[in-house]
């Protein structure tokens, strides 16, 4: 609702602005919502009509019956917004009229068309007088008057170019011109300006965007930048604002069209909008009319085709040359077919050649002939003087030699369809259904294409792309040699030979010479099936190209496999290569025709060399067989034949010789009759060498011969083994003999007690003797009892040896551990003290000790020996009780000061030297005070430890080294 303080209220017709009566003052109602909406209008007319058929009509419209194409985009003339469709002019007839566009006749460039070509503007006229809604006649109503108003715009001169300078004078002066009649916008037109532009157009009536826009946009910005996710809330924000940019454009767009209209201006009381920034734009100088009279002009004084002499090099061409080519196909599909490769090359090159001297020897110089006799067509363009200009009979020439171009180059295109028409014989292709006939391939082909072997399949050679790249050089060879032929000038006038005088022709890169090598490509790719449709005539033989057949054939022989397989395996592969011979030499496919001689010959040799194979491998077997045969007869020949050494060998010969006359001959024989059929198989299929035929008979004698060895060598052997069974009998009498002497031996240390020490010492080595012939004692009964194993004899106990070997043990650790206190003793006890060991001292006297307590019990009823272990008990028991003195002496932390401390306890003065022994300790009475030094010992012991343990710490840390930095800003280090 409006107050009276509003500016509505205080409005006035004489501002030329919209006003309505206020309420009276005893309204104290609200006001409805269409008095607000009639109080809006007569301040802010309508920009938009509110309901309509079509959105975004503009509000002036309705006071008007046009309907959407009448109506749109009036605005842009004044003068025409009041026309409709339905009164415009009809179209009965078109008449097209070409008419030379001066910007082309001027060789100017176009856009939309070549400069070289004159723009078609096409007119349409009625051929009806129809009066317009105005009452006036259509100016368009007849061609002739159209015709004589272009020719009478030809006829016009052309307008003075103006300089860049003079069109920037003349936008500079329209500009002021339009400035000086439109007056600035005040304040409020530009207020209500704004206004229109954000409330005037509702967003509704404006078309969305195409969401296909954004798609284009985003195709510009990285995608590193779209799938970042912290830039997410970015790329809405710009999204927004594309939005909001795209419907204020066009709603500025929509005013400023409607306020085209000065009524408009009017009805919504604004009086002049801001101006958009100017478009300047410069524009090159175009004079049509003169250039094209100039052009004109120039063609009917320089057109030379209508020359006398083009027609007699016409009917030259046509009399003598017309059925020349470069590639006499005819010829070719004459002489004889298919070719090599190599030999159709030849054949185009030597074609193209004939065909280039002709043109050379007989062509060129007959043009040049009929130019010297029929000059008086042209030599009026030669210059009469040597101050005359030749550009006139330059032009001439040039003109013969575009018409002797075409000439040439009709003889190129014709070859080259020949040529295409040579390969369109073929154009059905080669694809046959299977089986091959060959009768369907009656025409001659052009090519042959051998078939050869490139494991593991089979390859054409020359390959497709060769043979491909060789027709399509044929093409280019008829273009290669048509390039280079002199213009006729170049005859008539010799001087002029150093110039480049040379007739144009095709180019290879023309459209037409793509479109015949297309053309003649697709009959090539038609004539490909057939070729790669025939190899599967050899897939089954593809195990013979991938080695599978080989494979089989390894497998085949690694397993043990009779005869009757090698002769099936063998007469399968014969028959396969009888197959691969009786095929195809040669085999017809349209363009092509296969060689496949040199493919047959290389199967039928892989058959021949798997079955040399599966043969050579049963001869080398059968030689193998064979030796290994003999060499095992020869073995068991040799071995039975030996004199054996021992009963060992003795019996093992026995045991072989049985062995071999019961099992290995028998194992022979059945290999002997395997031999025999190998050796039937052979006859059959091989040519055994001389070294086979005499190893098979060596073979089939040793049967009978190994029989007259085995009976020899039986007889030797059982008079071998009565004679060892004797020398066995004697051995072991000595045996039990030589065990009775050491048992008497061993008897007479029962008595023995004397302590001497050269005594002891006898005896311990008494005993060590006797330990190593008991030993070898045992190693006899060993080998005794082996032999009689062997001679198949009751083994002999010799109970005696046990106890022997049982009841020297006791003896021998008395008298040792005897004799080695009796040395050790004296040498701890006056040794330095400084070499001795307390603990390993400590731990050998417990020993010994133990050793002595258990053989007193052991000799409990041998009164000597019994009574020798207790004394050497007594002793070692004696020599214990100063273990604990030695610890303290022999102690290694042993300082000054303890020692000092000692002598403290002790009441002597005690610093040991290298000489001092334990015998010098006793003798300071150290015995009376071992539980006062022992507190001395074990802390030096600790203080030894420790001295060690640092040491190592030194030794671990001697490469380490500490950096100190500042603390902070303080003093510190750390």
């Amino acid at each position: 609702m409006f107050s009276r303080s509003d500016s509505i209220h205080h409005m006035s017709h004489s501002q030329g602005r919209p006003e309505l009566p206020p309420l009276p003052a005893s309204a104290n109602e609200e006001p409805s919502e269409l008095y607000q909406t009639v109080m809006s209008h007569s301040f802010y007319p309508p920009l938009m009509q509110r309901t309509s058929w079509t959105r975004a009509v503009p509000f002036k419209e309705q006071n008007h019956h046009r309907g959407p194409s009448d109506s749109i985009a009036n605005n842009y003339s004044l003068m025409a917004q009041d026309l409709k469709m339905k009164d415009l002019l009809k179209v009965y007839q078109p008449v097209n009229i070409s008419i030379p566009r001066n910007r082309a006749s001027l060789g100017l460039p176009s856009a939309t068309k070549s400069s070289s070509e004159p723009n078609k503007k096409r007119m349409k006229f009625c051929l009806k007088d129809k009066e317009d809604f105005t009452g006036t006649k259509s100016p368009c109503s007849t061609y002739s008057s159209m015709k004589k108003e272009e020719d009478t715009a030809v006829s016009l001169p052309g307008s003075r170019p103006m300089s860049p300078e003079q069109q920037i004078d003349v936008m500079l002066q329209q500009e002021m011109e339009i400035e000086s009649k439109e007056k600035k916008p005040s304040e409020l037109d530009m207020e209500r300006y704004c206004y229109y532009l954000t409330n005037g157009i509702q967003k509704d009536m404006i078309t969305p965007q195409e969401n296909e826009v954004m798609v284009r946009i985003s195709k510009l910005i990285s995608t590193a930048l779209l799938t970042n996710p912290s830039l997410v809330p970015l790329l809405v924000t710009l999204e927004e604002e594309k939005e909001n940019d795209y419907y204020s454009s066009l709603m500025k767009s929509i005013v400023d069209y409607i306020l085209m209209d000065p009524l408009e201006k009017k009805r919504l009381f604004i009086d002049s909008i801001p101006r958009v920034f100017p478009q300047r734009v410069i524009r090159a100088p175009v004079p049509w009319h003169a250039t094209y009279r100039n052009n004109k002009k120039w063609n009917e004084e320089h057109l030379h085709t209508v020359n006398p002499m083009m027609l007699i090099l016409k009917n030259l061409w046509f009399e003598e040359f017309k059925d020349l080519r470069f590639v006499r196909t005819a010829e070719i599909l004459e002489g004889k077919l298919p070719l090599q490769p190599s030999e159709y090359w030849e054949v185009i090159q030597n074609h193209c050649l004939e065909a280039r001297q002709v043109l050379l020897t007989k062509w060129i110089p007959t043009c040049a002939q009929l130019f010297v006799s029929q000059k008086e067509h042209w030599i009026r363009f030669a210059p009469k003087s040597d101050y005359d200009s030749s550009r006139s009979i330059k032009e001439y020439f040039a003109s013969v030699a575009s018409f002797m171009s075409l000439q040439l180059r009709e003889l190129v295109i014709k070859s080259l369809e020949d040529l295409v028409a040579l390969f369109m014989i073929h154009k059905d292709g080669n694809d046959f259904t299977e089986p091959y006939q060959e009768m369907n391939f009656f025409i001659p082909q052009l090519i042959v294409i051998k078939l050869e072997v490139q494991e593991p399949s089979i390859v054409f050679n020359p390959t497709f792309d060769a043979c491909w790249e060789l027709i399509k050089n044929s093409f280019l060879e008829i273009i290669k040699n048509s390039n280079g032929i002199p213009k006729v000038e170049s005859v008539l006038f010799p001087e002029l030979k150093g110039y480049n005088l040379i007739l144009g022709t095709v180019d290879s890169k023309e459209k037409l010479v793509s479109d015949f090598v297309d053309q003649t490509f697709d009959v090539f790719q038609k004539n490909q099936v057939g070729p790669h449709k025939y190899l599967n005539v050899y897939k089954k033989y593809n195990d013979l190209l991938d080695n599978m057949a080989e494979q089989n054939i390894t497998a085949f022989l690694k397993e043990n496999q009779d005869i009757n397989d090698f002769v099936t395996n063998i007469n399968g592969i014969k028959k396969r290569r009888s197959e691969i011979a009786s095929m195809h030499i040669t085999v017809p496919l349209a363009m092509f025709c296969l060689d496949t001689m040199t493919l047959n010959y290389d199967l039928c040799e892989r058959a021949q060399n798997l079955k040399d194979r599966l043969i050579r491998y049963q001869v080398d077997v059968n030689r193998d067989t064979n030796s290994s045969i003999c060499n095992q007869y020869n073995t068991i020949a040799e071995r039975v034949s030996e004199i054996p050494a021992n009963t060992k060998e003795l019996v093992l010969l026995i045991e072989f010789l049985k062995k071999s006359s019961d099992v290995t001959v028998f194992k022979l024989r059945r290999q002997l009759r395997d031999a025999s059929e190998r050796l039937e198989f052979l006859m059959d299929y091989a040519d055994l060498p001389q070294e086979d035929i005499k190893l098979n008979s060596t073979l089939f004698l040793w049967p009978d011969q190994i029989e007259d060895i085995f009976e020899n060598s039986r007889n030797l052997l059982l008079n071998k083994r009565d004679l060892a069974e004797m020398d066995l009998i004697k051995r072991c009498s000595e045996f039990e003999s030589r065990l009775e002497g050491y048992s008497k031996e061993l008897e007479g240390f029962r008595k023995r007690e004397v302590m001497t020490t050269e005594e002891m010492k006898n005896n311990v080595e008494k005993l060590h003797e006797l330990s190593k012939n008991l030993d070898q004692a045992l190693m006899e009964f060993e080998l005794i009892n082996k032999e009689e194993e062997l001679l198949e004899k009751e083994k002999s106990s010799f109970l005696l040896l046990q106890t022997l070997i049982t009841n020297k043990v006791p003896y021998e650790q008395l008298w040792v551990t005897a004799y080695e206190f009796s040395t050790k003793s004296e040498e701890w006890m006056n040794g330095p003290l400084y070499l001795l060991n307390a603990e390993e001292i400590a731990e050998e006297i417990g020993n010994m000790w133990r050793t002595t307590y258990k053989l007193i019990k052991t000799f409990a009823d041998v009164p000597a020996p019994k009574r020798l272990a207790e004394n050497v008990k007594i002793k070692i028991e004696k020599f214990k009780q100063h273990i604990p003195i030695l610890i303290i002496a022999c102690n290694p932390g042993m300082k000054d000061r303890h020692w000092q401390q000692i002598s403290e306890i002790v009441g002597y003065e005690i610093k040991p030297t290298e000489t001092t022994c334990l015998l010098n300790m006793l003798e300071y009475g150290f015995g009376k005070y071992v539980e006062k030094l022992e507190p001395i010992g074990a802390a030096a012991s600790k203080e030894y430890s420790l001295e060690k343990n640092l040491e190592k710490m030194k030794l671990d840390w001697i490469n380490m080294t500490f950096s100190f930095v500042k603390y902070r800003d303080t003093v510190s280090l750390h």
